[in-house]
C-alpha cells in the first residue's frame, strides 16, 4: 500500500516501499540516478529528493520542504523540518537531523547522532526519548496511510 497525493510528483526511477506515504507537492526526481525509498517511510509536503542516486531506509519521516540530494538515508531517521542533505553525504542509523540543518557533501553521520547547524554538526548522541520521538513521528505517518 502507498500514497501518494495526486500533486506530487514522482519521475524518472523511483522506487518505493510497501507503507510509503508521499504527501502534497514533494518532487522525488529519479533523473539522474535511482530514488529509493523504504517501507513505512513518509515524505511530507513540499520535499524535494533529486541527485545521482538517493536511497531512504525504512521508518524515515523526511518533514516538510527538506530536501536530499544525492545522498544516503539509513533506518529510523528524522530529517527535520527545511533541512537539506547534500550530495554524498551519509546519515546513520537511528538520527535525527534538526530543522533546518544543512548536512555538507561527503559528511558521515554515525548512528543514534543529533545533528543540527548550518553547517550541520554533531551535538550528542541519541537517548531512550529521542529514539520514541522517531517512532511515534513515524507510526503517525503510517496510521494516515492506512486511512
Amino acid at each position: 500500500m502507498k500514497k501518494i497525493h495526486p500533486t506530487a510528483i514522482l519521475e524518472g526511477d523511483v522506487e518505493l516501499g510497501d507503507f510509503v506515504g508521499i504527501s502534497a507537492y514533494a518532487v522525488l526526481r529519479g533523473d539522474e540516478g535511482k530514488i529509493k525509498i523504504g517501507n513505512r517511510t513518509n515524505i511530507q509536503e513540499h520535499c524535494t529528493i533529486h541527485g545521482r542516486g538517493v536511497s531512504v531506509g525504512n521508518d524515515v519521516t523526511v518533514g516538510h520542504g527538506a530536501t536530499l540530494h544525492g545522498c544516503k538515508i539509513g533506518n529510523n531517521v528524522l530529517v527535520g523540518m527545511g533541512s537539506i542533505v547534500m550530495d554524498d553525504a551519509e546519515i546513520g542509523d537511528w538520527c535525527i537531523i534538526g530543522a533546518g540543518a544543512v548536512v555538507t557533501p561527503g559528511m558521515k553521520i554515525e548512528s543514534g547522532s543529533l545533528v543540527v547547524g548550518l553547517p550541520a554538526k554533531v551535538v550528542r548522541k541519541l537517548n531512550e526519548e529521542d529514539k520514541k520521538l522517531i517512532t511515534h513521528s513515524a507510526e503517525n505517518y503510517l496510521n494516515k496511510i492506512k486511512k
